[in-house]
């Protein structure tokens, strides 16, 4: 059985496991790619939710804010 996620995120790494960037799937479809950096954020074409990620001290969040 193979089901595809209606969103996804992938994140890319360098040599020693450091991320590097994160792709974004939203509404079945690849959005964008986002460099690993506070406050970078890709909208969606279909839906105009807003993707954003957050970094903090010693971790990082991946948002969805849906702009209804």
């Amino acid at each position: 059985m193979n089901l595809k996620p209606d969103q996804d995120y992938r994140f890319n790494f360098a040599e020693g496991n450091r991320i590097i960037s994160m792709e974004i799937k939203c509404c079945g479809q690849h959005i964008g790619e986002l460099r690993f950096r506070d406050g970078e954020s890709c909208t969606c074409p279909v839906c105009r939710s807003k993707h954003q990620l957050r970094m903090d001290y010693n971790h990082f969040h991946v948002s969805k804010v849906n702009n209804s």
